[in-house]
């Protein structure tokens, strides 16, 4: 053999050398990109897709356009698919951020994208939800199903019934309406101009019989204060005898005066109902007995 390879150790040595350190790259390679190397300064984020559209391991997470993490495991659960992406632990991400899958670019690849939200730091130990993801060839389609829509939104607006031509036949009546208003007001107005000039003709006939009353008002008016005189004579009058009788109503109330105290005295009254009793069968007994009274002697 070592005639024929001279440097055999040396050749064994190095193919030796660049089998294992191609076997150390392999390994350095798998244990990046399943996560286990590095891991120290990165933390885990768990989303919930309804469909990863093609997403597989080893994509892009970016956050504000740059990549900041990668997939690390996709799991098929029953009413979703969970991604399991672990990301620099420097990145903090807040309530209401909002997690997508988007194409990467026209020459396709998918990734990973992360909107910043508002609010307080997210826990990232719940499972996130992500948004319903849309690609470049999805958006395509629904923009051509949204052109078809609006094709026929248009083509029902150009028919007999559409849209247009009951708009015209609105404006139409809105014109008929309009001319029918303008002659309804002409018309009010010359009722107006009508009425305000029976007004003014009955005014002037109100001056005029004002005017032909003055003769007969005016001697009237010369009375008034005169009868007003009397009037307010016969009213002090009235107030004299008021006030008269106000003070023979307080002297009949009073205790001090004599028709008062007989007012007020019940044995004065008494004494009075006896003496008229007492008379009564005076005037009987006289009646009855006149000579019991009246003696006659003529010696």
């Amino acid at each position: 053999m070592k005639k024929f390879y001279p440097n055999l150790r040396s050749t064994q040595f190095k193919v030796g050398v660049f089998t294992v350190l191609t076997i150390a790259i392999l390994i350095g390679a798998y244990l990046w990109l399943s996560g286990r190397l590095g891991t120290g300064s990165q933390k885990e984020l768990r989303v919930s897709f309804e469909d990863v559209m093609g997403l597989e391991v080893g994509d892009q997470v970016n956050f504000r356009g740059m990549e900041v993490g990668r997939v690390k495991k996709i799991q098929a659960r029953e009413n979703d698919i969970l991604v399991f992406t672990r990301i620099g632990s420097d990145i903090i991400l807040r309530e209401g951020a909002r997690f997508f899958i988007s194409d990467r670019s026209l020459m396709g690849g998918k990734g990973m994208h992360i909107s910043q939200g508002e609010g307080a730091p997210l826990d990232l130990k719940q499972i996130q939800k992500g948004d319903t993801s849309l690609g470049i060839m999805s958006a395509m389609n629904q923009a051509g199903s949204a052109m078809d829509r609006l094709n026929l939104f248009f083509e029902t607006l150009r028919e007999d019934e559409g849209i247009l031509h009951k708009s015209a036949e609105l404006i139409d009546n809105a014109g008929k309406a309009a001319g029918s208003i303008d002659g309804l007001a002409a018309n009010a107005k010359n009722d107006l101009r009508h009425t305000l000039g029976e007004i003014e003709t009955l005014a002037g006939e109100i001056r005029s019989v004002l005017k032909s009353s003055s003769s007969r008002l005016d001697p009237a008016l010369e009375q008034a204060p005169a009868v007003m005189a009397d009037v307010s004579s016969a009213l002090d009058s009235l107030k004299t005898l008021s006030r008269k009788l106000e003070q023979t109503a307080d002297a009949l109330n009073s205790d001090e005066s004599s028709a008062g105290l007989l007012l007020r005295d019940k044995g004065l009254y008494t004494q009075l109902q006896n003496s008229v009793a007492q008379l009564d069968s005076l005037a009987r007994d006289l009646r009855a007995n006149p000579k019991k009274y009246l003696k006659f002697s003529i010696f």
